[in-house]
């Protein structure tokens, strides 16, 4: 009766330890939305940033243009706000792309699973990074 015993607690603790793996790992996949959907929030704020300062900048410039004055040092600082706010989106939307495993296109930026070797929207080779570092790693392998 002890060897049952002893198979039924190994055969307990084996499934505790496979419940464990699985909830770390449902844990890490909420976490990973949870972070992705905070970052889609920041992207689409400063996106709306973008929007409205692109409507200031009309604004600006059909002002001047019926006044028919030249543009000056506003017109400037709203170009250097846009081009903050780009950078922003773009910083986050890398990010966004880390998290979910993909990379973008080099031709038309479309995001793809890291493992695809062509873009899917516009047939591009992607594998050329990892081409080149598979050389790299040859020739290093090869000096020693």
């Amino acid at each position: 009766m002890g060897t049952l015993w002893d198979v039924l607690k190994d055969k307990l603790s084996s499934a505790k330890d496979g419940a464990e793996k699985f909830a770390k790992i449902a844990i890490d996949k909420t976490t990973n939305v949870v972070d992705i959907t905070k970052l889609n929030l920041a992207k689409s704020e400063a996106d709306s940033k973008i929007n409205k300062l692109y409507a200031k900048v009309g604004e600006t410039i059909y002002e001047q243009y019926k006044n028919g004055e030249e543009f000056d040092k506003d017109l400037c600082e709203i170009m250097i706000e846009i081009d903050k706010f780009k950078a922003e989106s773009e910083e986050l939307k890398e990010q966004i792309a880390a998290l979910k495993s993909t990379a973008a296109c080099p031709e038309c930026g479309q995001q793809n699973d890291k493992s695809s070797e062509y873009c899917s929207k516009c047939g591009a080779k992607l594998a050329e990074d990892s081409e080149e570092e598979d050389k790299s790693v040859d020739i290093v392998s090869e000096d020693e």
